[in-house]
């Protein structure tokens, strides 16, 4: 009687929020879970009203979704849900979801006034790999289901999730229930450019050093332009070349650098510093370029340019690297999800 008191009062507490999310029943037989995600459409966040009817045995409830802005996830927080029997209720309406690059995060808050085991299993379905974790619920603890999802190609994907439930049956079987989402995943890198090494192959000047003016975009596509003086077979290296930024995604506009020279004695040495990257019939190698940042892998990259105004050529390099970003404390208090 005390138990069933206590789901009551939890149910009527959880009737506050308003949310949506697609609830149907397990597909699992009463030996193994499914290798495939169900067949019915999950939750696509963030969130819209699904505009199609529940199908027979289905329950359709609303939902929110909270972003939570800056270095912190997205947090789903779902429904009433009601399953086939009091436990299984009582674990679906305590299900939480955070995602943020290709990391998500399922927990289960510790203490719920379960009565016998039940056994959590999670899918998870990418176009970059399926993977299913399981799980039974711990009481003095509650569960935390944490999955990266593999790079793939690096570009923004939906992860479908399916939390499947089920508890035994006093004659045998179980009882299951089964909730679904579709995270927007978006993998985030940090990347780091530069310093850019510059090797003067042929000279500019006949005489003395060579006065380069070098001029290069960033990835974030400002103009910049550095001065100095070198030698044929000197290595000079460009330490304003260097550019790093964290938390980059295919969905920024950031591209890979372009750089060019030009041979200062070869015209007037002040003109040609005010001028660029506009007028004086000079540019700098075409603009910004049109690859992506996110192009390629961690490597080093070299190659020789020419002299925009002169036949001198130089040899160049630098490091480019990227690192996938993982977020395994999405359940932190600066991730939170907001009631």
């Amino acid at each position: 009687m005390m138990a069933t008191g206590v789901i009551s009062r939890i149910s009527c507490a959880i009737l506050a929020l308003v949310l949506t999310t697609t609830c149907v029943k397990s597909a699992w037989a009463d030996d193994e879970p499914p290798i495939a995600p169900p067949s019915v459409q999950g939750e696509q966040l963030p969130l819209t009203d699904p505009a199609s009817q529940a199908e027979t045995g289905e329950i359709q409830e609303r939902g929110i979704l909270d972003k939570v802005r800056g270095a912190t996830a997205n947090t789903f927080v779902q429904a009433q849900y009601q399953a086939p029997t009091a436990n299984l209720t009582v674990v679906a309406n305590a299900l939480r979801l955070a995602f943020k690059s290709v990391s998500t995060l399922v927990t289960v808050a510790p203490n719920l006034p379960v009565t016998q085991p039940v056994e959590i299993s999670i899918g998870y379905y990418s176009p970059a790999g399926n993977e299913r974790i399981t799980q039974s619920y711990v009481r003095a603890s509650g569960n935390r289901f944490l999955h990266n999802d593999k790079e793939g190609d690096g570009k923004p994907r939906n992860m479908t999730i399916t939390v499947s439930l089920r508890e035994a049956k006093a004659a045998g079987g179980f009882e299951t229930f089964a909730v679904n989402w579709q995270a927007p995943l978006d993998p985030l890198y940090d990347v780091s450019i530069g310093p850019f090494s510059f090797d003067l192959i042929s000279k500019c000047d006949a005489v003395g050093k060579s006065e380069i003016l070098f001029a290069w975009y960033a990835p974030d596509q400002q103009y910049h332009k550095f001065r100095f003086s070198t030698r044929a077979g000197a290595r000079t290296t460009i330490s304003p070349f260097a550019w790093a930024r964290q938390e980059v995604s295919w969905s920024h506009k950031v591209s890979r650098p372009t750089e060019t020279f030009y041979d200062e004695d070869n015209v007037a040495t002040e003109m040609l510093w005010n001028c660029l990257p506009a007028g004086c019939g000079f540019t700098v190698a075409g603009g910004p370029s049109s690859q992506h940042l996110l192009t390629g892998t961690t490597t080093l990259i070299k190659g020789n340019l020419k002299a925009m105004n002169d036949n001198c050529q130089a040899y160049y390099e630098y490091p480019m690297t990227k690192t996938l970003r993982w977020y395994p404390y999405l359940d932190s208090p600066t991730v939170r999800e907001h009631r």
